[in-house]
């Protein structure tokens, strides 16, 4: 049958839709990742800022505890910078490997994979939902560095007021 693959062609086959999933996996892991950093900064934060505004006022003796909070601030941002280069690399050898499955195991009449989620993509961003989400936030990965940031940016003004 000239449709059957050889035992070669399987296991390219399987050996490259292997590496796609575990790639993505390591991706979605890398976005959980980025969302655990980020969440446990903002807790760590919030219970440095409690500690400091819980007496109603910002001394200087608090000026250690707004130290921490900017170094929550960055290193949350450096983690969450950090998990989506991670998250970006994986993805994109992913998407590699699913065009490699799409030009040798899938190139015919039938739309393949890439054409498919295009389709599928297409629909998805003519909605007004995703219009308008993304003239908001441009891109999700930029909101994952806007927390940080908030972080970053309280605590340098308390260090500036505790100062």
């Amino acid at each position: 049958m000239p449709d059957q693959l050889s035992d070669t062609a399987k296991a390219r086959k399987d050996l490259l839709w292997g590496m796609y999933a575990d790639l993505r996996l390591h991706s979605r892991h890398a976005e959980t990742l980025r969302s655990n950093v980020v969440n446990f900064s903002i807790v760590i934060a919030s219970l440095l800022i409690a500690a400091i505004s819980a007496d109603g006022h910002i001394w200087r003796s608090d000026l250690a505890l707004c130290l921490g909070v900017v170094s929550v601030g960055l290193l949350g941002l450096g983690f969450a910078a950090s998990y989506t280069e991670l998250h970006e690399r994986n993805r994109r050898r992913a998407m590699r490997l699913r065009d490699a499955l799409d030009a040798e195991f899938l190139s015919g009449p039938e739309p393949d994979i890439e054409d498919l989620l295009e389709e599928s993509d297409r629909s998805h961003e003519a909605g007004r939902l995703y219009r308008w989400s993304r003239a908001i936030t441009g891109s999700t990965q930029r909101f994952w560095f806007a927390l940080p940031v908030l972080v970053l940016v309280s605590g340098v003004t308390l260090t500036a007021v505790a100062a």
